[in-house]
């Protein structure tokens, strides 16, 4: 009998496992096999032939008959015709006269043979397929695809995409679970190196359907069930996994493709027999994309919504609710899971990606890693898994550094000529094939009929990101020293590009031991912002993993000559932070660094509405302002300003001589002297924000911020500074309270492009978006743009309750409410009402709901 497999490979394997004295084997176990097989039969199987008899390695060609003989031997069987006679005869029910006898005989092949593909992509998957998550758009995909008139569909991505487990979980939920949608459909699952195997010989899938039914007298598989509808129980769903040039070779693909055209032409009259293809995204541009504008092609193949002809690809991404059911079934806590930012988990949305995540978070002895050095590690692995490992990476480092030196590593755009770069090394060609099917580079073919134009680029930023690093490392000898650093400042403007490019060197310099490397990073004349994410990388990696020793890093002094208050800001207000702020902390060596960290957990504090926290914060405040002379002699300290704010809210009680203070000093502070705001001044600044927000003082809001900028012109430039965008924020809250809409959306529109242009990988505290947000729901309120109001209105609150920043869900709630109730939303509007009175129970600061509420 030919087939495309073999019927009773499922059954050998539990043969030989009940022989072995085993239920379930695991991988480390195939070499303790191998010698008992050795044993018993004198013959060996190797532990790699082992390995991929039971799924647990890729199967590039069917079984040799020395293999399937051994094994039938172990046994106790003569060799493996015997062993397919005996089970034949002892498990094939005997062919009953009724109707749909035939169907069922080869629905029970089908099964064998799918179960078996099944299993062997489950145990290749790099998660446990149990903690793995269905794919909601294979399923809406397939669902459309097999209600149509097409007779063939296919899911078309990159590796490492999830395509292959998207499909099982789609066979086991039309075909082979416990509620299988559709139980009388014949669903045969089967690798393309089986089918190639066959094909590449002369067979075709019409000779090899004739086949399974053993029909004789010359009949047709599609004929004599066309002929007898009645014995017909349901569809045939033919589903060929690992179509992909790099397994089996560009001109075996072609063979194989040109056999399957002619199978899925030929089914026009049979809509009952459907053909599901897995298929990579390259292979797609060699084999398949010429065909497209065929009328035929266009007639027969369902490509489905989402083909997007850019990258080639029309299976989307894991959505975000996918990415998160994985992280449950993987047993990570809960609360880690929403503490990952948005950014990090639109990187984990990529299958790969979220597999690396998972196994590096689970390696033994390693608690959850933060996502600042996951990202790190995942991409590092997935170069090292598809580029250093590759037998091929002699060429694809070529080719990369070729690339790298087309964009002027990315100074020069991010894209080039495919042309220039291969330059017409044939020998390249493997490599750079290689690299695309692995996703590490893109190909975007923009030709026209009288000029083919390929251009090339990078799949991910995070990998042009990565290999510039590398190429200043290789150029400086593997040493970071000041001549590099120095170079890659001179060479990119500030920008998150130039942010990333310096963490992988400091990560370099901390992995390779080059301490001096470390402190040079931290003595660049770079942005608060790109110090502020170097610092915290350095701090993250020292507590997860025990080095660098920090205190060997920054010896005494070092942050005297380098303040922590110029390396951080208000990005550092996020309950993520607290446990970095706290080894900062003991770090810090003079009074303006100590006030900048506890100013910012006070800030925090506040903004979550822990009125504990901030009692205790202040203590420690009032000390570090009782120990400085300079802030000390100030006109009104940092902690006069902050205790006046904790007392209104705690208790609803003002102090006249400290208000008197404020005011007078929010009229007549004198900064002409200093080219820079000091900690304390900036401390005070915001405390004053904060109460004329409260008190809701809008003129003096208004007039404050105007002098601030006034005075200190080089806030105005300095776009990025998180606590100059909160005052934009506070000055066009106080323009709408006076009615000044105008003013309130230019400045509101302002920070929304500041936000936008620099991305979340600069501004990862997200306060900032959120009072952008609430700012924009009331404007768009009062120009009648109700639909846009209730988005952002709606994010605002998200943002707010993902931070729990009580302070932003009570201001929120006060715009939020004006729109639900213009546009009769009783439902959201009464549970909005509910997270308010949640708030009220959870926070002794009693005098912030009605004030804040009202704003």
């Amino acid at each position: 009998m030919i087939d495309l497999s073999y019927d009773f490979i499922n059954t050998l394997q539990s043969e030989v496992l009940r022989q072995f004295g085993i239920e379930h084997i695991q991988p480390n176990q195939c070499k303790l096999l191998a010698q008992s097989i050795l044993n018993h039969t004198g013959k060996l199987v190797s532990e790699t032939t082992l390995k991929r008899v039971f799924g647990f390695a890729v199967t590039q060609h069917s079984f040799s008959r020395y293999t399937l003989n051994t094994l039938a031997q172990y046994c106790r069987f003569k060799d493996w015709e015997e062993f397919q006679a005996q089970h034949y005869r002892k498990f094939a029910a005997p062919r009953p006269s009724q109707e749909g006898s035939r169907w069922a005989e080869v629905k029970k092949k089908a099964v064998a043979v799918s179960q078996y593909t099944m299993l062997t992509l489950k145990n290749r998957s790099g998660i446990p397929f149990d903690h793995t998550a269905p794919r909601q758009y294979c399923l809406s995909h397939l669902d459309r695809f097999l209600e149509s008139q097409y007779a063939a569909t296919m899911l078309i991505a990159p590796a490492g995409w999830g395509k292959s487990l998207a499909l099982v979980h789609a066979a086991e939920h039309y075909w082979f679970g416990r509620n299988a949608h559709f139980p009388d459909d014949i669903c045969w699952f089967i690798n393309a190196h089986a089918a190639g195997s066959l094909l590449l010989k002369g067979f075709s899938l019409s000779a090899w359907l004739d086949n399974q039914l053993n029909l004789g007298n010359g009949e047709n598989f599609r004929e004599y069930f066309n002929a007898r509808p009645e014995e017909r129980s349901g569809r045939l769903v033919l589903i060929i996994d690992g179509f992909d040039e790099i397994a089996m070779g560009a001109d075996k693909l072609k063979v194989l493709y040109n056999k399957l055209e002619d199978f899925v032409y030929s089914n026009d009259l049979h809509p009952w027999i459907k053909v599901v293809l897995c298929i990579r995204s390259s292979t797609w541009t060699d084999v398949f994309q010429q065909s497209r504008h065929h009328p035929s092609f266009r007639r027969f193949w369902y490509l489905g919504p989402e083909m997007d002809e850019d990258t080639n690809t029309n299976l989307p991404l894991l959505t975000e609710q996918e990415v998160k059911a994985v992280l449950y079934n993987y047993s990570v806590d809960p609360v880690a899971v929403r503490l990952l930012s948005d950014s990090f988990l639109q990187k984990l949305r990529h299958p790969y990606y979220l597999q690396l995540f998972c196994q590096l978070s689970h390696t033994p002895g390693q608690t959850f890693v933060d996502e600042n050095l996951s990202l790190f590690e995942i991409i590092s692995r997935f170069i090292q898994n598809r580029v250093f490992n590759s037998p091929n990476n002699t060429f694809k480092v070529r080719i990369i550094e070729r690339l790298l030196q087309l964009l002027d590593r990315g100074r020069s755009g991010l894209y080039a000529e495919k042309a220039t770069l291969l330059n017409q090394h044939a020998e390249l060609f493997p490599a750079y094939k290689e690299l695309i099917a692995d996703n590490i580079l893109v190909e975007e073919n923009l030709s026209q009929e009288i000029m083919f134009n390929v251009k090339v680029r990078f799949a991910h930023n995070f990998l042009l990101e990565y290999f510039s690093a590398m190429h200043y490392i290789l150029e400086h000898n593997g040493a970071v020293d000041e001549a590099m650093l120095t170079k890659v400042l001179r060479d990119f403007p500030v920008s998150p590009f130039r942010m990333y490019v310096f963490k992988w060197l400091l990560r370099y310099a901390i992995t390779n031991d080059q301490p001096e490397g470390i402190r040079l990073c931290f003595a660049l004349p770079l942005s608060a912002m790109e110090k502020a994410n170097l610092l915290e990388y350095t701090v993250l990696h020292s507590q997860q993993e025990g080095t660098p020793v920090l205190t060997d890093i920054f010896p005494a002094g070092f942050f005297r000559k380098y303040p922590i208050s110029s390396f951080i800001n208000d990005d550092f207000v996020h309950f993520r932070k607290r446990k970095l702020l706290g080894t900062l902390l003991s770090l810090a060596e003079s009074a303006e660094d100590k006030l900048k960290i506890r100013a910012n957990l006070f800030s925090m504090a506040l903004m979550q509405l822990n009125a504990e926290e901030c009692e205790q914060e202040l203590t420690s405040i009032r000390k570090i302002c009782q120990s400085d002379e300079t802030i000390r002699d100030m006109r009104i300290t940092p902690y006069e300003a902050l205790y006046f704010i904790y007392e209104y809210l705690k208790f609803g009680t003002m102090d006249e001589a400290v208000r008197e203070k404020i005011y007078h000093y929010a009229r007549c502070w004198d900064l002409s002297q200093q080219n820079t705001l000091s900690v304390a001044d900036e401390t005070v600044f915001r405390a004053l924000g904060f109460i004329f927000l409260f008190l809701g003082e809008h003129q003096q809001m208004v007039d404050f911020t105007d002098r601030l900028f006034q005075d200190n012109p080089r806030m105005v430039y300095n776009r990025t500074d998180p606590f100059r965008l909160m005052m934009l924020c506070w000055k066009a809250q106080a323009h709408l309270a006076l009615d000044n809409v105008p003013a309130a959306r230019r400045l509101n529109l302002h920070v929304e492009r500041v936000l936008k242009h620099y991305s979340a990988d600069f501004f990862n505290g997200r306060h900032l978006e959120t009072l952008q947000k609430i700012v924009a729901a009331e404007i768009w309120f009062r120009e009648q743009e109700f639909n846009k109001a209730v988005r952002a209105a709606e994010m605002a609150m998200e943002n707010a309750q993902k931070l729990d920043f009580k302070m932003f869900t009570l201001l929120n709630f006060g715009v939020l409410s004006r729109i639900y109730r213009h546009l009769q939303m009783d439902k959201p509007l009464k549970d909005a009402r509910q997270k308010v009175e949640l708030i009220r129970d959870s926070t002794t600061f009693r005098q912030a709901l009605p004030q804040l509420t009202q704003l």
